[in-house]
């Protein structure tokens, strides 16, 4: 932290899903810049990976409570949030999409937890059978 040639500010940085190349890693996500300047020096995008696609979601948590959201994914969102960014003032609509973005990662963190939990439990009844 007392490095400043380290430090990278955070207005203006959203973050996407990386795409996995042919025979590396599938956790990578990206850092840029929504309005399209540099993120770092010269480049553009940083581009992260993780072991574990848990190593990615507590990044992109982590990401997200210091005010780093993730790209748009329809144009759908971005017209409902033209509509309410109208009519509210930029506090709530930051609070608005951070309540957004934490209740899509509760959601995620459900399907993950069933997903892990379904065929774990089918096995201990056919076990116990």
């Amino acid at each position: 932290e007392r490095e400043k040639k380290y430090m990278l500010p955070l207005d203006g940085l959203k973050i996407r899903d990386g795409e996995s190349r042919l025979f590396g890693k599938k956790n990578i996500f990206v850092l840029f810049h929504s309005e399209g300047r540099n993120t770092y020096k010269d480049y553009k995008y940083i581009e992260l990976a993780a072991e574990t696609a848990d190593e990615v979601d507590s990044w992109k948590a982590s990401l997200l409570r210091a005010g780093v959201y993730p790209q748009k994914e329809s144009e759908e969102r971005e017209e409902l949030e033209t509509e309410v960014s109208s009519s509210t003032d930029p506090q709530m609509e930051r609070q608005v999409e951070t309540i957004r973005n934490l209740v899509e990662s509760y959601m995620k963190i459900v399907d993950k937890t069933q997903r892990d939990v379904v065929p774990k439990t089918v096995i201990h009844l056919i076990v116990n059978e």
